[in-house]
């Protein structure tokens, strides 16, 4: 039994086309929903019985349903995971697959090695997307880049030392691994690679894990 993940589901009926074209391909379904992913956006997952999946003929077939559609990720086959190039690749669609990546590693090491996670991906982010033009020195780099970056994710309220996802994506409600750390991760790797807020620092102030209302980041930085 493998489950995967499909973005890009965001119109009615989304589930059924996908439900019934992976019944005419002669995959049998087990379980199937639809879930929030950011705001107004979808994802379908579902379970297929199958021991083997060619993970890149399916995303092929997947897209030919629609331009819309996404093959994120393929879980109970990849032994490791999604790698870090996947993620990064698949930005900003990258939530489902931030947490089959936590669910490949230790409990004792997953915050660590989500927060280097995160680094990665930010700098990555910030050099294919933010590193033209001007470099913007801090407060003006977390308006008008980082929070733009972030808002792609989640919906965002900040301020000029703060950052706050009434929603985030990343944490582990119910039974699912939380991963906010990979977006602490994250904001200070996007930081850091700009030549003019690479002096910041990133920490995370609350969370939805533990009660809190929101999941929430402070912004430390010299002027």
């Amino acid at each position: 039994m493998v489950t995967i993940t499909i973005s890009g589901a965001d119109r009615t009926g989304s589930l059924a086309r996908i439900s019934t074209f992976l019944v005419r391909k002669g995959y049998r379904l087990g379980a199937q929903q639809v879930a929030e992913s950011g705001p107004g956006a979808k994802l379908v997952r579902i379970s297929l019985e199958v021991s083997q999946l060619d993970k890149t003929k399916l995303a092929a077939e997947i897209k030919g349903i629609s331009p819309d559609f996404r093959l994120l990720s393929v879980e109970g086959i990849q032994s490791g995971g999604p790698t870090l190039k996947e993620i990064a690749e698949r930005f900003p669609d990258i939530a489902p697959m931030v947490r089959a990546y936590a669910e490949s590693l230790s409990q004792e090491t997953r915050d660590q090695e989500l927060f280097q996670a995160g680094q990665k991906i930010g700098a990555f982010h910030y050099e294919k997307e933010w590193s033209f033009g001007s470099p913007l020195k801090m407060p003006v780099a977390l308006r008008r880049s980082l929070v733009p970056a972030l808002e792609k994710l989640a919906k965002v309220d900040a301020t000029d030392a703060s950052i706050a996802l009434p929603d985030s994506p990343f944490w582990g409600g119910g039974n699912q691994v939380n991963c906010c750390e990979f977006l602490t991760g994250f904001m200070q790797g996007f930081l850091d690679a700009g030549p003019l807020t690479n002096n910041t620092r990133v920490q995370k102030a609350a969370c939805r894990a533990r009660g809190d209302s929101n999941c929430s980041y402070t912004v430390g930085y010299g002027l």
